[in-house]
């Protein structure tokens, strides 16, 4: 176990804002400020640079380092943020947006 936990932790890195994040992020040398997905609102653009979470189902959804990503609709109470990623609609839950870091065009 704690070989799988040191081959983890080599691939890991620590981004601009002190968060790890996962080897194939963007955002290394990345000079642009990251925001979370969760803080963008409506009608809001970006370019997804880290996926924090591990969930395998985001990246077959299209949500992926590198993809630009359009905010659709923010439901009320904590409840899920609907993007518009490349061809597809997807509804994200209001913990998955919160770990996806975007930046967005200033």
């Amino acid at each position: 176990m704690s070989d799988n936990k040191s081959k983890a932790e080599s691939q890991s890195s620590v981004g601009a804002n002190g968060v790890s994040c996962r080897r194939g992020c963007r955002r290394k040398g990345n000079r642009r400020q990251c925001k979370r997905l969760s803080d963008l609102e409506c009608g809001e653009t970006g370019t997804i640079e880290c996926v924090e979470c591990g969930r395998p189902n985001l990246h077959s959804m299209g949500v992926r380092p590198g993809k630009r990503i359009t905010v659709c609709t923010k439901h009320p109470f904590d409840g899920p943020v609907v993007v518009s990623v490349g061809r597809s609609t997807v509804s994200l839950s209001r913990s998955h947006a919160r770990q996806l870091e975007v930046t967005t065009e200033q």
